[in-house]
């Protein structure tokens, strides 16, 4: 009988031990940035999570990603337009840039744009000769 009532006691316990482990209301879980890509001078930063955040860096290419829910200092250290870009072909012409995003907790993330194209058919940086 000791045995059975501990074991409802316990079955009672686990769910506020495992309620104590959820974050409360308001929390969100870490998340990270992991796509940039530009529309003219408009940095588009997507995170793992679905969140996407937007800057524009025209003239100004150190600040803050502003209203966004993960605070994040962005730098451009190149940036260079894409003079196809605003021909109506979507983000087919992204400009050429190199960016380093950095959060609150010192953690740096750095992406080039525009994203290299996959090879099917030879690894990076093979040459693959005709015959």
């Amino acid at each position: 009988m000791r045995f059975a009532a501990r074991l409802a006691a316990l079955s009672l316990l686990a769910p506020l031990a495992l309620a104590a482990c959820v974050p409360g209301q308001g929390t969100r879980a870490p998340s990270w940035p992991d796509r940039v890509t530009f529309q003219g001078t408009v940095m588009r930063v997507s995170f793992i999570d679905g969140t996407v955040c937007r800057a524009n860096i025209s003239g100004q290419y150190t600040g803050d990603l502003a209203g966004c829910l993960h605070p994040m200092r962005y730098q451009v250290t190149r940036f260079e337009p894409s003079y196809l870009g605003g021909v109506g072909v979507g983000n087919i012409f992204q400009p050429y840039a190199e960016v380093t995003l950095k959060d609150a907790q010192g953690r740096r993330w750095s992406f080039k744009t525009p994203e290299p194209i996959p090879s099917r058919s030879q690894p990076d940086g093979v040459l693959k000769l005709p015959h």
